[in-house]
């Protein structure tokens, strides 16, 4: 039976996923129009929040936070990995890829892209304050709710 900890990480995540890919948007390009990019920002956020950093937390502060980082960072790539499939699939039926290969080493490409264009500093800053701000939290509130539930 899980905790009240792991949807508590992944709506925190998700929230912060759905700033993030706000804050990434006029990096990635100003007059580009990204769709319903936040939403499926936020639902991997969720996904990654609830599978991977809703059990990590609760061991040690610093660890809760490194816990967050990595949470963070694997949001990113996967929310990439997820997108770009769809995108060498549009590629794909406009005729873009001579081959299967082509379009293999191309979605590599699109990912390797997408990922690079967020190397900004405030973008990483943002990222890094996030992932810090998001441990922390679940921290202070794991202690809480593991405090109250010893009180029974």
């Amino acid at each position: 039976m899980f905790t009240l900890i792991r949807p508590l990480s992944a709506v925190f995540l998700a929230v912060f996923a759905l700033i993030a890919a706000q804050a990434y948007a006029p990096i990635y390009d100003p007059e580009a129009d990204l769709g319903r990019f936040p939403l499926y920002a936020a639902a991997v956020g969720f996904l990654v929040g609830w599978r991977f950093l809703g059990r990590q937390i609760g061991k040690a502060l610093w660890h809760s936070v490194f816990a967050a980082w990595q949470a963070v960072v694997l949001a990113a790539v996967a929310t990439a990995m997820f997108l770009a499939v769809g995108e060498v699939f549009r590629r794909g039926y406009r005729r873009q890829y001579g081959e299967v290969i082509e379009a293999i080493t191309g979605y590599f490409g699109i990912v390797v892209d997408w990922l690079s264009r967020g190397l900004v500093q405030e973008f990483l800053i943002l990222l890094a304050a996030g992932g810090t701000i998001i441990g922390v939290v679940l921290h202070i509130l794991w202690v809480m709710l593991e405090a109250r539930r010893h009180d029974r």
